[in-house]
């Protein structure tokens, strides 16, 4: 119950922060929906940049970023501060997902 809790809030946010990029880029369509695992949001910057996904796998309790940037990363909820933190290194899902944006976009997400 917990990890499904913190993943809606965790796309409730972004799809909030993410709402004032739409008006800034000529392509930034931002989808929600349930895949396989669970609940998926979706970034598609167009064909020229290529499209983020986050997805939560609730089974696993783990959510799976990928990017035109960075590839595919793996976070886990943090029992002690409940932010998404890297599985290898412990960097926050939030501030990678900012450094790609403004690598590829106009505007910044208000996280």
């Amino acid at each position: 119950v917990e990890f499904v809790q913190a993943a809606n809030a965790l796309f409730d946010k972004l799809e909030q922060a993410l709402e004032p990029m739409k008006r800034q880029n000529d392509f930034f369509d931002v989808e929600r929906f349930f895949g396989d695992m669970g609940e998926v949001l979706t970034i598609d910057l167009g064909p020229k940049e290529g499209k983020y996904r986050i997805e939560m796998s609730i089974e696993d309790h783990l959510c799976e970023y990928s990017s035109p940037i960075s590839g595919k990363v793996l976070y886990v909820l943090s029992a002690h501060t409940g932010e998404w933190v890297g599985s290898e290194d412990g960097h926050l899902l939030e501030g990678l997902l900012v450094r790609d944006l403004i690598r590829q976009c106009r505007g910044l997400p208000k996280l």
